[in-house]
């Protein structure tokens, strides 16, 4: 027991000395047994010269050990500051590494990679993840383990850790290592956290999906040709992805565009993003394509970003709304030149019963001339009577009102007495609804004839016929005199 701890230097030592007594001893022995008397034969020298070669073949034993003692001493402490080095520089790599036995026991694990089980246990070596983790997940990662061993050759595998902050993905790189006979010893692990590539990845596959799904064109470009475009894109003016991509995107665009859209790539370049601007596109039928682009510009790349919109429907129904607009603007010029010439008032209300248009006549017949003003109720400017002055007039009988039920009125004599003046008048007023293409009306036009003058005229006329015809001595008839 005493032996096992001595060291090995000292056993050597010791082992040498011992030797060299024994050598020594059985020297002195031989010595002394030779003959004194000089009758020593060869064999007897021949034997004492071996007895000196052991010596020194004892010696240059003792120096080989202790040389070789201090080869395996250099070695040794070598190995452990490269076994230190080694260990120091995978714990210094972010990346969790560890190695194996064939068994699944920890030969050597670095600071990353225990961390992983820090909550688990405190040193893995010697350990294996059945030691640490629930069957199921032990048994994937042994399974994967020996699908290293099996093919002979390094694996990348997804992994997943349940960590503190939540569940992390790792890609895994798992290989065995082999002796200088080619025997697999161990198996490595080098594993690279790839929970933020996957969730970037997830993100670009969200984006990539939206990019070709959207209604929108989507464009991503270099100042002179297209880099991607998604199908909406292509849809819209005929071509193919490869054909789109193929060449400058300058050839697709009209000829008189080229150059604006030139000035506006050049204010996208220096920052200046750009908002609805328009041109035409040239589409693979020989169509034209009015596009309205919203774009910005990555400064330090040059890379161009633009969402693009068909407005070739708009500027069409804008250019047909506009000419339309125009027409009507003349044809309402026309129409007031008619109704300004008209001796009779005319005033035009919508369904509502809200005046939009009057003439001339009925703003002097009204004594307004704010045509909004006018209201269609003649009752709010007028006593309205029958013509013989007394009786009123049912307001739902007036034209308006008929008109606004789809009738048709021509000439109802009505007398209107002016609340302030109280001057009276012999008015002729008629109504027409106007109709759209549903049947349904939607304004209506009411005529106002004054026609006092006339009835005083045709009164004047008449006193001065009776007159006459008593001064002639004109004779009632019969009829004429029951009438009297």
């Amino acid at each position: 027991m005493a032996l096992v701890k001595i060291s090995y230097e000292k056993k050597i030592v010791l082992g040498y000395i011992i030797n060299l007594m024994v050598v020594f001893a059985l020297g002195l022995i031989y010595w002394k047994q030779m003959p004194q008397s000089g009758d020593a034969v060869l064999w007897d020298w021949i034997l004492l010269a071996l007895i000196v070669l052991s010596l020194g073949m004892l010696t240059v034993v003792y120096v080989i050990l202790k040389a070789q003692q201090k080869a395996n001493t250099t070695y040794a402490q070598e190995l452990l500051q490269s076994q230190t080095l080694l260990q120091s520089i995978i714990d210094n790599t972010p990346n969790p590494i560890s190695v194996k036995k064939l068994n699944g026991e920890y030969l050597l694990v670095n600071t990353q990679y225990q961390m992983l089980f820090r909550e688990k246990t405190e040193d893995l070596i010697g350990k294996t993840n059945h030691d640490v983790l629930d069957k199921e997940t032990a048994d994937r990662y042994r399974s994967t383990d020996l699908d290293a061993l099996k093919t002979g050759r390094e694996i990348q595998v997804e992994e997943t850790f349940e960590q503190a902050d939540g569940t992390h993905i790792y890609l895994s790189v798992k290989f065995p290592l082999f002796d200088n006979s080619g025997r697999a010893y161990a198996i490595g692990n080098i594993s690279t956290d790839i929970t933020e590539r996957k969730k970037i990845e997830q993100s670009l596959k969200a984006a990539d999906t939206f990019f070709n799904l959207s209604v929108d064109s989507l464009v991503i470009a270099s100042k002179e040709k297209f880099i991607k475009v998604n199908p909406s894109l292509s849809k819209l003016l005929g071509y193919s992805d490869a054909e789109l991509l193929a060449k400058p995107f300058t050839d697709f665009i009209h000829a008189d565009d080229t150059a604006a859209t030139k000035k506006e790539i050049e204010k996208l370049e220096k920052g200046t993003d750009l908002i609805n601007f328009i041109n035409r596109w040239v589409c693979k039928d020989g169509s034209i394509k009015w596009l309205s682009w919203n774009a910005t510009a990555d400064v330090c790349t040059g890379t161009l970003y633009a969402i693009v919109r068909d407005v070739t429907a708009q500027l069409m129904l804008k250019e047909k709304e506009e000419k339309e607009r125009n027409m009507l603007f003349e044809s309402r010029q026309k129409l007031n030149m008619i109704l300004e010439n008209i001796s009779d008032g005319v005033i035009v209300a919508n369904a509502e019963k809200q005046v939009v248009l009057a003439n001339h006549n009925a703003n002097l017949f009204f004594g307004i001339q704010e045509d909004t003003e006018i209201s269609m109720n003649f009752s709010d400017h007028f006593e309205v009577l029958y013509p013989d002055g007394e009786t009123p007039f049912p307001a739902q009988n007036l034209p308006a009102e008929r008109a606004l039920l789809g009738e048709v009125t021509d000439d109802v004599d009505v007398l209107l007495r002016d609340y302030e003046t109280n001057k009276k008048r012999r008015v002729l007023l008629s109504g027409r609804p106007i109709w759209n293409h549903e049947n349904a009306i939607v304004a209506v036009v009411v005529t106002m004839k004054d026609i006092s003058r006339y009835k005083k005229l045709e009164a004047e006329l008449k006193k001065k016929d009776m007159a006459s015809r008593t001064i002639i001595g004109f004779k009632k008839s019969k009829q004429q005199s029951e009438k009297s």
